[in-house]
C-alpha cells in the first residue's frame, strides 16, 4: 500500500505532518469546547410542591445538574442532604426546583438565615432598633458594622401622666410609696440607711437608665452601603456573623441595627422606643462588670453637683 502510494507521487513525510497536524488541531479545539462550557455542579433540587412548614423527607428530595453561577453558594450541594432531611420549608417550593439555603430551616442554612443564628443563642431575640427615628440619637449608620458592641441609654424627662378615672399610687410624682422602716417604729437608721432612703427617693424623672450595661451585638447594619452589610465580622463574644447583600436587597433603606437582645430585655426595650424622650446608642469596646445599673437622676446630678462644688471650695483657701 506504501509502495502504491509512493509510485502515485505523495510524500510521505508530507502526509505524515499532515496527520499531525489535524490530530494536534482537533485536540487543540476539543479542549478549547471543554475549557468554554460553563462548570456545571450537581445539587438538591424538590422532588414535588412543598408547602411553607412542610417537614423535609428523603422522598422530597432529587439531585438535579446546573450550571455554577454567582449564586452557587446559595445552592445546597447534592452530597449535604442529610443536613436538610428533618428540616422544615422556610418558603413555597415547587417540583423541580433547586432548594437554597434560605428555603429550609435546617442544619445546612444555618450560616445562612438570620433566623437560624439563634439555634446557637437559646433565649435571645433579633429585635430592629431604627436610628431615623425622632427620639433617637446615634451616631451615623455608616459608623456601625456587624459584630458591634452597642449601649442603649433611655432619657425620660417626665413620667406620662395617668388616666384620669384612675387614683394615682402615693408617691407616683416623686418619692416612692411609704414603707414600715425602722425608724417610723422608733429606731433611727443607720447612716447607709439614711443614703440609701435618700437615693432611692431620688426617682423621679428627668432620669436616665442603661437598658444594656453589658452591652448587645449588632448582627445586621440594615440601610449601610452594601460592602457593610455584607461584611463577615467577628464580634466580642467570638460570634460570626454572615450576610449576603443578595439576600436582603428588597428590604427597606431606612437605617435600623437588628440586635441580639435577651428575650427577657425585650419589652424594656420596645417601651422605651415608645415612652422614651431621647435613647442614646452608643458604641462599646465591652460592657460594664455590672449586670444592671441604679440609673441616673436630675436629682442625683444635681446632689453631685452640690458635692462637687462642696469639695471645691472646701479646699480653696480663704483670701
Amino acid at each position: 500500500m506504501f509502495k502504491k502510494l509512493t509510485e502515485a507521487g505523495i510524500n510521505m513525510g508530507v502526509l505524515a505532518i499532515s496527520v499531525v497536524v489535524f490530530v494536534g488541531a482537533l485536540c487543540a479545539l476539543t479542549t478549547f469546547a471543554d475549557s468554554a462550557k460553563p462548570v456545571t455542579i450537581t445539587i438538591l433540587a424538590a422532588a414535588r410542591d412543598m408547602n411553607m412548614g412542610d417537614v423535609i423527607t428523603p422522598d422530597d428530595l432529587i439531585e438535579r445538574t446546573v450550571y455554577e453561577d454567582e449564586n452557587a453558594e446559595l445552592y445546597i450541594p447534592a452530597e449535604e442532604v442529610n443536613s436538610v432531611v428533618g428540616g422544615v420549608a422556610a418558603l413555597p417550593l415547587f417540583a423541580g426546583q433547586p432548594v437554597f439555603r434560605t428555603s429550609v430551616l435546617a442544619q445546612a442554612a444555618i450560616p445562612y438565615r438570620l433566623s437560624a443564628i439563634l439555634d446557637q443563642y437559646p433565649g435571645y431575640s433579633l429585635v430592629p432598633l431604627p436610628l431615623d427615628a425622632s427620639n433617637v440619637i446615634a451616631p451615623d449608620v455608616t459608623m456601625f458594622l456587624p459584630g458591634d458592641m452597642v449601649g442603649v441609654t433611655v432619657v425620660i424627662a417626665q413620667r406620662p401622666s395617668p388616666p384620669a378615672t384612675q387614683q394615682s399610687p402615693a408617691g407616683y410624682f416623686g418619692g416612692v410609696q411609704p414603707t414600715s422602716t425602722p425608724y417610723a417604729m422608733g429606731i433611727p437608721p443607720t447612716p447607709g440607711e439614711t443614703q440609701k432612703t435618700s437615693a432611692i427617693d431620688r426617682t423621679a424623672p428627668p432620669l436616665a437608665k442603661d437598658l444594656f450595661p453589658n452591652g448587645v451585638v449588632v448582627i445586621m447594619v440594615q440601610g449601610a452601603p452594601t460592602n457593610t452589610v455584607s461584611e463577615t465580622t467577628e464580634s466580642s463574644s467570638d460570634m460570626d456573623t454572615t450576610s449576603s447583600s443578595s439576600m436582603f436587597s428588597g428590604l427597606s433603606t431606612d437605617a435600623m441595627l437588628l440586635l441580639l437582645v435577651p428575650n427577657d430585655l425585650r419589652e424594656e426595650l420596645s417601651l422605651a422606643m415608645q415612652q422614651g424622650d431621647q435613647l442614646v446608642v452608643s458604641l462599646m469596646a465591652r460592657g460594664t462588670e455590672e449586670a444592671s445599673t441604679p440609673g441616673f437622676t436630675y436629682w442625683d446630678f444635681e446632689a453631685l453637683f452640690k458635692a462637687d462644688r462642696e469639695t471645691v471650695l472646701d479646699a480653696t483657701p480663704v483670701p
